[in-house]
């Protein structure tokens, strides 16, 4: 039975590997027109952005591994079907279910492999994927900034900018409106301008050329001061401290569980005297009371968020051997072992999948599902699919089996 463990192993590793390879391509490929279009057209050095493309793609592959399997499996089994494979190992006594063991053993080690994956090495190429895209920001500041619309990022300016060139970083018809504190706001035109980061990082120096200052004299608001300038300097502020925050700040996918049920803890803690004043809402103003449950609230579900994203790290991997289960069947009794249709079942089954992922993580956060249902609904739906299937085709192949043995011996 080893040469027969062994011969499925082989048969399922070509199609998983030209699969992974088909499949994270298709998904990289939004990625990968913005990224050409960041060296083309933006002149960011082709070694910065090659490290970001590079670190794209463990997210990726956290979502094209589990459809792998359900590729290799669909195609594999649908191969020994097609070539009447299966005629002679049931002709042998082998029973249906002993050619299930040797992959679903293979998708145990994957699964495992994918999980440790998804909780510890992809936490940390998001943060620095992050981080990179910052530092890209950084030194080409007018990469964030978007054609007609107004950027209001900055304390106390709101700026539209009409034409921006990424290569030269010059900007081109500019309109800002300024309002500082209870001064008089002023509106200043310019007919282009340049964008760069000051040596500290603490500002951006924004130098305007050829335009106007426009403001009403805060003394008598009958009159009306317009000012023409070659040149004007203006600098917007960055908070190096919140700069800090944001480097340093990592959302519930730049974590692994461990930092998530740690996050957890500390708000439970926060959220127990909170909860203790809601018990005891009698002596509380409406107002109060309103905002307090409000907080209680969104406690919670910030709690939620991080348990689904937990959850979420071990249903996905998971999902491998789901797939394993429902696609040996599936192969069998499509009994076709091309590209084409194991590519076109597989996507039906992930949408499905996927849709549901997306549709329990809306419900545990409207606080509707439990995380852990939320996340594994999908897996057991499909996982007790695939084991009636499983049941009924090993019922099938011992069915055969038997009328051929009576065949025979009659």
């Amino acid at each position: 039975m080893k040469i027969i463990d062994r011969y499925l192993i082989k048969g399922h590793a070509l199609p998983f590997f030209l699969a992974l390879t088909v499949l994270t391509f298709v998904l990289l490929m939004d990625r990968l027109f913005e990224l050409i279009n960041m060296i083309i057209q933006k002149k960011v050095p082709i070694l910065i952005v090659s490290k970001v493309f590079f670190l794209s793609l463990p997210y990726m592959l956290t979502m094209t591994v589990p459809m792998a399997v359900l590729v290799a499996v669909i195609m594999n089994y649908g191969r020994l079907a097609q070539d009447n494979e299966l005629t002679a190992i049931r002709s042998s006594g082998t029973p249906f279910i002993r050619l299930i063991i040797a992959p679903f053993l293979a998708g145990i080690i994957l699964t495992a492999g994918l999980y440790l994956f998804n909780d510890r090495l992809m936490p940390e190429t998001n943060h620095m994927v992050k981080n990179l895209l910052m530092d890209i920001s950084e030194t080409k500041p007018t990469l964030q900034l978007k054609e007609n619309i107004f950027i209001t990022d900055f304390p106390d300016y709101n700026i539209l900018i009409r034409r921006i060139d990424p290569k030269t970083s010059e900007l081109g018809n500019i309109t800002i409106y300024e309002q500082k504190g209870n001064s008089q706001p002023r509106t200043i035109l310019a007919s282009k301008g340049r964008l760069m980061v000051t040596p500290q990082a603490a500002s951006l120096k924004l130098e305007l050329m050829n335009g106007e200052i426009h403001q009403l004299d805060p003394e008598d608001k009958t009159r009306y001061h317009r000012i023409s300038f070659k040149k004007h300097i203006l600098y917007l502020p960055m908070d190096p401290q919140i700069q800090h925050q944001v480097r340093t700040y990592r959302s519930d996918r730049e974590m692994s569980s461990a930092m998530m049920k740690l996050v957890i803890a500390n708000i439970r803690t926060e959220l127990k005297p909170l909860q203790a004043q809601l018990a005891d809402s009698s002596s509380l103003p409406p107002p109060r009371l309103s905002q307090l449950s409000s907080e209680v609230h969104n406690r919670v579900s910030e709690i939620r968020r991080y348990q689904v994203e937990i959850q979420k790290k071990m249903a996905i991997p998971a999902a491998c051997l789901v797939f394993i289960l429902i696609g040996a069947p599936l192969g069998i009794i499509t009994r076709k072992g091309n590209l084409g249709v194991s590519f076109g079942l597989s996507l039906g089954f992930f949408v499905l999948y996927y849709i549901a992922l997306i549709g329990g993580e809306e419900l545990a956060d409207r606080q509707i599902l439990s995380p852990v249902l939320a996340m594994w609904a999908a897996n057991m739906v499909l996982g007790i699919c695939g084991l009636i299937l499983l049941f009924w085709k090993n019922y099938e192949f011992s069915f055969k089996k038997n009328r051929y043995a009576d065949k025979n011996t009659g």
